[in-house]
Formats: C-alpha cells, structure tokens, sequence
C-alpha cells in the first residue's frame, strides 16, 4: 500500500501486537483519539493483516472530495446524535458481511490535550450489540505529531500497540441498560491506558439535573 510509504518515512510509524489482530473472522478495533491522522494510519498499519472500516462523523461526507476519500478508505457515517440508527447499524451489516476489523474511538471525539478521557456509553452499547473479539490500541506520538487545531503534522514518530483481544459477556437475564454501558466503556478504556502505561480516565463529574 503506497500511503504506507510517507506514514512509515515521514513519521517513522511503528505497529507492536499486530498478531494480536485475529486473522479469522471479523473484530472491533478500539483505541484512543488524539489526532485526525488516527483512523486511516490505523488502516494502513493493519493493511496486510487485517481489512479494516471505522467511523466517520457523517457532516464529513457533505464535502463531494472528502467524501470520496473516506469511501476509498472505508468510513462508514456517523450521526452521533440519532442514536443506534445514527450508523452503528449499518456497522454491524458491514461486520456481518465480511471478514472485518471495525475501527472506533471510545472517547467519541479527538482529545484536546492527549490524555485519555471517559469513553462514551455508545460504545458500550455498540461492543454488547455486536458480541466480537475486541482488541485495544494505543496511539502514542500522533498528538505530538497533528495535534487538534493544528493543519500541518509534524515529523514525530508514531508508536501504534495493539493488545490482545478480549470479549466483554453479554448482560443476561435483564435488558443492558445505561449502566452496563458506561460499565464496558470503562472496561474498555482501561484496557487501552494499560497499554500506554498511562493512568485511566476518571468519570466526568455530572451537572446536577443533567445525565
């Protein structure tokens, strides 16, 4: 893959446990976000392992060159405020369909400072709904190297550690509700901190009379 050549060059990229990627049968990919360089290098360092899709807010596909750039890619949109319809469906079509790794960022969003944050209750509802091997990765230097806000990136190297899968067990004889959700999302962004040897994220304090 020729885009592999300027993130392997310029950024001198590293991927650690890429055998932890199972190569049968499809699988979430989960890692922290700090940078918009994440999902497809993320892509191009599994490229001979594993084909991947992630995604992608679905404003970003209103632009006619970003849209075809993130087709080519394999973004799936995303409308993080429609709920379960908003994309996570057509995600569980794709990992249903073929052999995939579904790359998806817990915290929901970049981080403005590089340090872990809560992961989101959707992805925990998303990893129950789908029932697949689950495997963590941290990013480290990719902050360093295109942090947000920043339109150029930098010439840092990026470190990609991926962990060995794991699957969370289903809710049982009850409906998973938003508990169990944040419950996963913890366990997950757990499981990605330990890889970085970073500390995990604490919950968000909550405004009182908000959820």
């Amino acid at each position: 893959m020729l885009l592999a050549v300027p993130l392997r060059l310029y950024f001198r990229a590293k991927a650690v446990g890429l055998e932890n990627i199972p190569k049968k049968g499809s699988c979430l990919i989960l890692s922290n976000h700090v940078s918009l360089l994440d999902p497809p290098a993320i892509g191009i360092m599994v490229y001979f392992r594993k084909k991947t899709k992630f995604m992608a807010r679905d404003t970003l596909f209103n632009n006619i060159f970003l849209k075809y750039f993130l087709g080519r890619v394999g973004a799936l949109p995303l409308n993080r405020g429609a709920g379960f319809r908003g994309g996570f469906e057509s995600a569980l079509e794709a990992l249903k369909k073929e052999e995939i790794a579904l790359v998806a960022f817990p915290e929901g969003t970049r981080s403005t400072d590089g340090k872990l944050k809560e992961g989101k209750p959707g992805i925990g509802l998303f990893v129950l709904q789908a029932g697949l091997p689950v495997v963590p990765c941290y990013i480290s230097g990719a902050y360093e190297a295109m942090p947000r806000g920043s339109r150029l990136p930098r010439p840092k190297k990026i470190i990609f550690t991926f962990g060995r899968p794991f699957v969370i067990a289903a809710v049982t004889g009850r409906e998973p509700d938003k508990q169990d959700y944040r419950r996963v999302a913890a366990e997950i962004m757990e499981k990605i901190a330990a890889l970085g040897g970073v500390p995990a994220p604490e919950p968000e304090q909550k405004v009182e009379g908000k959820q």
